[in-house]
């Protein structure tokens, strides 16, 4: 089935293009969730024309003819019919009735009405059509009115968090997973508390929706909630704790500072008879982060306590480093040396990040130390700097993780886990240490932990590296991956003619 893969490979392709732009902007506010792909209203924005269309007409072959069929007359043979129903976009370029012909793989039978995104409206170039429900028609259309009013949006797509149509329900977790936090918190007052805690407390749902989910208990939650995420917190069961890191945030919201020993005991303090799992303290880490960033809720000086706990974890001390480091708590410089100093095997990638927390820190003992430490292990110190050349503000973006690098382990996956061009313009050292990488007994489903949005701080790195940055980001490599993409494209259309099995003698 070569030929047919690669006509799939020329739609997706196609796709892919439309949606590229898109893709190197998206900014996701909801901090422990990560969208899944595009939403219907970025797709539709992210095109010239779009319509719903009645499927008429297609060619029939059978798949063993289609498989015997040359590249040239396979593409021939996926094109079909439209006929246009309802212009959402682009009414100067389409008309109701109007026939367009666009390709399309699927075996939806003839009359199935089909969601059609195109660009270059003179010569239309038509994305995969989406076979869409009644409900998922209205829906359609219902979404293309809705106010620009970030939170009055979330009021419509929650009543679909749940819903029993997939492609309805994935769309409405995108679009939270994009919103702004601030948004989250604005519909407060009309989240369904009750209906929220059956979906939590529903075993079969998965991960992401349960960090969603419990995203959005810590900004309606009751303090009756609390005795039910204690029970969830303790319970030991890994299906229960997915989504940890919401789900601690949430716990820490509602309890405030008086919850947060049983964090530490549980998740961040390794002992005899409990030590937890690797994919569990650095969710505790990332809710404690995310607290410690948004504010408000419990003083930064106290979550420094907790954090600092994991200094007395050589093995993972290293994920802390940089927020001690970005929220200047110099005072435990010393317990960072001797961390330097007794590294092991096991623990000796705990080296360079305590080598950029030295070059973060103003004080000049921390110089001092610097020059003390580089006649331990100079490598360390030499790979501070070539990896993170900027470690206390903005700078050339970088994906390497100094912890990664150190284990001799490559960079994180995940899913849907990417560094986002948006962020960009972070400091180097900040966005490098957010990427953790995946331990061999971490759930599959497991999604990647929340990037929280650092405080501005004043910038020491070269302003034109930065833009320079930016420009590769936003522009070079969009530019290059269409290239890529468009040469594939070329090396599958102009693939030898095949004689036909009716032209052999």
């Amino acid at each position: 089935m070569k030929s047919v893969r690669c006509i799939s490979t020329f739609v997706w392709l196609t796709a892919l293009l439309l949606s590229l732009s898109t893709l190197t902007r998206a900014v996701h506010g909801c901090p422990f969730c990560r969208p899944v792909k595009t939403t219907f209203t970025q797709d539709i924005a992210a095109s010239d024309i779009a319509a719903l269309a009645e499927l008429v007409e297609r060619p029939e072959f059978s798949d063993v003819a289609k498989d015997e069929l040359p590249s040239a007359e396979l593409i021939e043979s996926y094109k079909a019919t439209f006929r246009i129903k309802k212009v959402y976009k682009g009414s100067q370029h389409l008309d109701t009735d109007q026939m367009v012909v666009a390709l399309y793989t699927g075996s939806e039978p003839l009359g199935t009405l089909f969601l059609l995104r195109g660009v270059e409206p003179d010569a239309p170039q038509w994305a995969p059509p989406l076979a869409l429900s009644e409900r998922a028609q209205k829906y359609v259309e219902d979404i293309l009115s809705l106010p620009d009013d970030p939170a009055d949006r979330l009021r419509f797509f929650e009543d679909y968090l749940d819903d029993s149509e997939e492609i309805l329900q994935a769309d409405a977790y995108d679009e939270f997973a994009r919103a702004d936090y601030d948004a989250v918190k604005a519909i407060k007052d009309d989240i369904d508390h009750d209906r929220l805690i059956g979906w939590i407390k529903n075993p079969k749902a998965p991960s992401h929706m349960r960090s969603l989910y419990f995203t959005m208990l810590s900004v309606c939650g009751q303090p009756e909630d609390i005795q039910m995420l204690e029970e969830i917190l303790t319970s030991g069961d890994r299906d229960q704790l997915a989504a940890l890191s919401s789900m601690a945030s949430c716990y820490l919201t509602l309890t405030g500072a008086a919850g947060l020993p049983l964090i530490e005991d549980h998740f961040l303090r390794g002992g005899v008879m409990w030590d937890p799992e690797y994919v569990h303290t650095y969710g505790a880490i990332m809710a404690l982060r995310f607290l410690g960033e948004q504010g408000g809720v419990i003083d930064r000086g106290r979550i420094l306590q907790s954090l600092r706990i994991m200094l007395d974890r050589p093995q993972l001390a290293d994920l802390v480093i940089r927020d001690l480091a970005r929220w200047e708590d110099w005072e435990s410089m010393p317990r960072l040396v001797e961390l330097f100093q007794e590294a092991d095997e096991e623990s000796s990638w705990v080296r360079v990040p305590v080598i950029n927390y030295l070059r973060a820190c103003p004080l000049p003992e921390a110089k001092d130390h610097i020059e003390e430490l580089s006649k331990i292990d100079p490598g360390a110190v030499q790979r501070a700097s070539s990896l993170f050349p900027f470690p206390a503000g903005g700078g050339a973006a970088s994906q390497a993780d100094p912890a990664a690098a150190e284990r001799g382990e490559g960079s994180p996956t995940g899913d849907a886990e990417t560094v986002e061009p948006a962020e960009a313009g972070k400091a180097t050292w900040e966005e490098a240490s957010e990427k953790v990488p995946r331990q061999p007994d971490q759930a599959a489903d497991q999604p990647p932990p929340p990037v929280a949005q650092p405080p501005q701080e004043k910038v020491a790195g070269n302003t034109d590296q930065q833009i320079w940055v930016l420009i590769v980001w936003i522009v070079v490599i969009p530019l290059l991956a269409a290239a890529v993409l468009f040469g594939l494209m070329w090396l599958i259309l102009r693939r030898p003619r095949e004689p036909l099995p009716t032209e052999h003698h």
